[in-house]
């Protein structure tokens, strides 16, 4: 009896830099919600902190959206990727001005969207990618 196996494929750069940037900027956008948090509680440091980090993540979403991008165009991943990474670049950019003029009853409802958004496409990442026929 001949047994057939498949050899795993490996997975690719863009594919790595995606999951990668996708990955730093749930870690950001998590710690900007500990820090929002932090500062409701009394610590006010948190605030520069929180301010700082906003601004960190994103730089990450640049690196996220040029991630989406090449994979989109190796025909690695659809456009949904890309599309999110656009969404949350606007957002994001909206929410930094926002913040710092403390509209806040737009800045949190649109921070809660964008948390679930990132979330989302950091798990759409990482799904696991086919290894072959069945």
């Amino acid at each position: 009896m001949t047994t057939l196996t498949y050899a795993k494929p490996r997975t690719s750069w863009p594919i790595l830099l995606l999951r990668a940037a996708s990955t730093g900027v749930a870690v950001l956008v998590l710690l900007q919600a500990a820090l929002a948090g932090s500062f409701l509680s009394g610590e006010f440091a948190a605030l520069a902190a929180h301010a700082r980090n906003a601004r960190i993540m994103a730089a990450f979403l640049l690196i996220q959206l040029i991630a989406a991008i090449v994979c989109k165009r190796a025909g690695l991943a659809t456009k949904q990727p890309v599309l999110a990474s656009v969404a949350q670049c606007v957002v994001t950019a909206a929410l930094i001005p926002l913040g710092e003029q403390r509209i806040l009853a737009v800045h949190l409802p649109l921070a809660v969207l964008l948390v679930v958004g990132v979330l989302h496409l950091t798990y759409t990442a990482w799904r696991r990618i086919p290894e072959g026929p069945q």
